[in-house]
């Protein structure tokens, strides 16, 4: 039970369902305290609808029905999320069950970092709970290193089976002349950074050919546009609105140099990584831990807040391109390893059928 189940959580619904069949039910709200993070409007796999309320200007969250609805399970996962109110009622009824068991699924630490005040408060919700499902392989090692006896599986927060993260699609290369930004357009993001560095770029270092293509949609998207109007670069960037559909965000990908991520990062980082892109990364933003995937070899870091910086780097990438090219096998290589849908839901189906075996006194019951 956990506040939404995005869109780009449909393979790994799928996947899971496939493996632990009728014995499993995925419920969710359909908007999150951010409200531009929404539950998908429908799923291949039947979804329990709850509904959220949002309380104390959109602070903590209340789901209406799943503590009641919780009871009749044997093994409920819940988020890791300390402004879930419903999350912390679940922990504390079903704690004194032997029979219940009741795991946590998501990042051991919030965006803000270990020095974040809430950071206290989702370790007492990992102590309450039976066992811990990381987003990420370092926060697994976190929570082992803090509580060596605490149940910790991984499953990394993957977007695309397996099957579909192929580095033999990559054999015949295409030219690539682009910048690709894919994601919300919301000011914590900084697309408006995106947008003035790209536009340094085009008046020192650019030829006629690279363009930007912004994926995604949000209330930052009528400055955007009017910002790139006020830049004259109109005919240099290009906006795709959201894109959910594979074949389409392919092709996108396919003519990038490479990735921005002008704010934070998290599964953006994934997805590019997986279509064979390298990412160009802010050095000090509060980005989710999905940032452990960015080394030398995937990408580089610019001067956060620096669009001279952002520019120069972007310059980098066109230099570097044919480096870049000859290491996409190895970054398809990589998500498909650590950070596929089937990794994550490998991951999940482990902690699910382990505190279910794990249970005591009672024989009855579903997941």
């Amino acid at each position: 039970m956990v506040a939404v189940l995005p869109e780009y959580r449909e393979h790994f619904i799928r996947l899971v369902e496939s493996q632990l069949e009728d014995r499993v039910q995925f419920a969710a709200g359909d908007r999150h305290l951010v409200s531009t993070v929404t539950s998908a409007e429908s799923y291949t796999v039947p979804i329990l609808r709850l509904k959220n309320k949002a309380l104390l200007g959109r602070r903590l969250l209340w789901q209406q029905g799943a503590l009641t609805r919780s009871r009749r399970f044997s093994v409920v996962v819940t988020d890791l999320n300390p402004r879930s109110l419903s999350a912390w009622a679940i922990l504390l009824s079903r704690r004194p069950f032997k029979g219940k068991k009741t795991l946590v699924w998501g990042h051991i630490l919030p965006r803000k970092g270990a020095e974040a005040r809430t950071v206290p408060l989702r370790r007492l919700m990992r102590r309450l709970a039976d066992g811990v499902i990381s987003y990420t392989w370092t926060d697994g090692d976190i929570v082992r290193r803090e509580d060596p006896g605490m149940p910790v599986w991984v499953a990394a927060n993957g977007l695309y089976p397996i099957s579909w993260i192929d580095p033999l699609g990559h054999d015949r290369e295409t030219e690539r002349t682009n910048f690709v930004y894919v994601g919300r357009l919301v000011e914590e993001k900084k697309p408006l950074l995106l947008v003035e560095g790209f536009a340094r770029f085009v008046r020192e270092f650019s030829d006629s050919r690279t363009r930007l293509v912004i994926v995604g949609d949000g209330p930052e998207m009528a400055g955007l546009r009017e910002r790139v109007s006020a830049l004259g670069i109109d005919e240099r960037v290009e906006f795709r609105g959201h894109v959910s559909d594979f074949s389409e965000l392919k092709e996108i990908y396919s003519t990038a140099l490479a990735s921005v991520s002008p704010g934070y990062v998290g599964l953006s980082l994934t997805q590019t990584l997986g279509f064979g892109v390298p990412m160009i990364v802010a050095d000090d933003e509060p980005h989710a831990p999905e940032v452990e995937l960015l080394t030398a070899e995937t990408g580089v870091y610019f001067n956060a807040n620096d669009p001279e910086s952002l520019a120069g780097t972007m310059r980098a990438m066109v230099e570097d391109s044919q480096l870049w090219a000859s290491r996409r096998k190895d970054l398809i290589g990589l998500v498909q390893r650590t950070y596929s849908a089937d990794a994550m839901a490998e991951g999940f189906v482990e902690a699910i059928r382990t505190a279910w075996d794990g249970r005591r006194g009672s024989h009855h019951g579903n997941y």
